[in-house]
């Protein structure tokens, strides 16, 4: 597993390149395939970091923990939105109705970007910004 830093990088990357999928008129089925691939295992492993994250600073407790308190949170609220979305947008369906996965997909990028941008300035504000 790599850095936190890097798995924003690798995370903010493929939401990068779905975002330029997106501004295709319609779908390539593979390269969307392929990049959902990606950001699924992006997303993964940026969950299992920041879990250990969590769950290090709220076994350590006081300051620190209550700062996580909060921005797990909003890292869960994040996840559920992934979720909710890759439930709701199955390939098929997603190259069946382009101009709404568009949109979906556009505040999915949205909601990931913010909740990183927001993690990233709390707990490792000292790393250099993301740039994806």
């Amino acid at each position: 597993m790599g850095t936190l830093h890097e798995l924003d990088r690798t995370l903010l990357q493929a939401i990068g390149a779905i975002e330029a999928l997106l501004a295709l008129p319609c779908c390539d089925v593979a390269e969307l395939s392929r990049i959902r691939y990606q950001t699924a295992r992006a997303v993964a492993a940026r969950r299992r970091a920041m879990d250990l994250l969590f769950n290090g600073a709220m076994a350590e407790g006081g300051a620190r923990a209550e700062a996580v308190q909060s921005l797990r949170a909003g890292n869960f609220e994040m996840r559920m939105f992934y979720t909710d979305h890759t439930i709701a947008w199955p390939t098929a369906r997603a190259v069946a109705e382009w101009p709404a996965y568009v949109a979906a997909s556009r505040k999915l990028a949205a909601v990931i970007r913010r909740q990183v941008a927001v993690e990233r300035a709390l707990l490792y504000p000292e790393q250099p910004r993301v740039d994806a």
